[in-house]
């Protein structure tokens, strides 16, 4: 009975292995044309097996995924089915906003064509508004045909000290202006005191530059005052000139102009004295209490005293001289 039990047992498993191969699928390779599978050493492929192939010349899988071994019912076929078609470069149409193509009616390119691409006006493509672009072997576009929205970089330009723009915000566009000021020793063409954003990046170009050395002329004329040396017709970047002023004559400010970049620099001006005569102390009855000066310099404290009599008003016999004015009590 024993020896029954296992006589049928190994009948079950004969029968059962006999029904897995015969349920097991095996995949031959195909034909692919345009393509071919390399080395095919490999003759028959198990269920979930990938193909590798190759695609000839200009040509590539026209799948992304791989080609699987795969059952169907009771066939066995390759999913996705695999194929190669010609290398062509896409064109979207209808084109985006701001792009103009060049007479154009298809959307794909062979290698080799080439097309026109026309930007809008504020509009650009590798720094230009038309270029040509070529379909390439791998199937992209020499230059990607789409053009853009002009913008300037936010990053603050070199030299320049005070900047308008935001390195958090959204790029300037074409035709936006914005205010700077150069820093110490460079200045901006023409005096310009705001950049433009153009196709070319911001204007004027370079923002700031390096200040050049110019020279003077002769310095301009000090007012009851005169240079200290020889004037010359010509004076060097960063030199100096001293001025000084009258006799009597008191100065404030200076005393050197100096030439920076063709302009005089420094400012200066010669206070007048206050002259009082003999004839002015006789009819205010005044006298001087120390000295007998006729000259005092700007802000020169004089003291009177009365010549006869006593004072009268409101002027005080102790004055200043301020820029040739003094004040003189009267005494009677």
């Amino acid at each position: 009975m024993r020896l029954f039990h296992l006589l049928w047992l190994f009948i079950l498993l004969l029968n059962s292995d006999s029904s897995l191969q015969q349920n097991e699928i095996k995949c031959t390779v195909p034909p692919i044309e345009n393509g071919h599978v390399p080395h095919r050493y490999i003759q028959e492929y198990k269920e979930h097996d990938v193909l590798h192939f190759m695609c000839n010349y200009l040509h590539r899988p026209t799948e992304d995924r791989p080609s699987k071994c795969t059952k169907v019912g009771i066939r066995a076929e390759w999913t996705p089915t695999p194929a190669c078609e010609p290398i062509k470069c896409k064109l979207p149409l209808p084109p985006l906003e701001g792009t103009r193509y060049e007479s154009v009616s298809r959307n794909r390119f062979l290698p080799g064509e080439t097309l026109r691409v026309i930007c809008g006006e504020k509009y650009g493509i590798s720094n230009n508004q038309e270029v040509v672009t070529m379909c390439k072997e791998d199937g992209e576009w020499t230059i990607r045909p789409v053009c853009t929205e002009v913008v300037c970089s936010n990053e603050r330009p070199q030299h320049v000290y005070s900047w308008d723009v935001s390195y958090w915000r959204n790029q300037p566009k074409m035709g936006e202006t914005k205010r700077y000021r150069c820093e110490r020793g460079y200045m901006s063409k023409d005096g310009a005191t705001q950049a433009t954003c153009t196709r070319n990046g911001w204007t004027p170009n370079p923002l700031c530059q390096v200040l050049e050395s110019v020279g003077c002329g002769s310095p301009p004329p000090l007012t009851d005052g005169d240079i200290k040396y020889t004037v010359k017709s010509n004076y060097s970047h960063q030199e100096r000139v001293e001025f000084m002023c009258q006799r009597y004559y008191t100065m404030e400010g200076g005393p050197h102009r100096t030439c920076i970049n063709g302009e005089w620099t420094g400012q200066m001006r010669c206070l007048k004295p206050c002259i009082v005569n003999e004839d002015v102390y006789r009819q205010h009855n005044i006298t001087l209490k120390s000295s007998d000066s006729t000259f005092f310099t700007h802000d020169e404290i004089v003291e009177f005293r009365c010549a006869r009599g006593v004072p009268v008003g409101a002027v005080a016999m102790r004055q200043r001289c301020n820029g040739g004015v003094i004040l003189l009590p009267t005494c009677q």
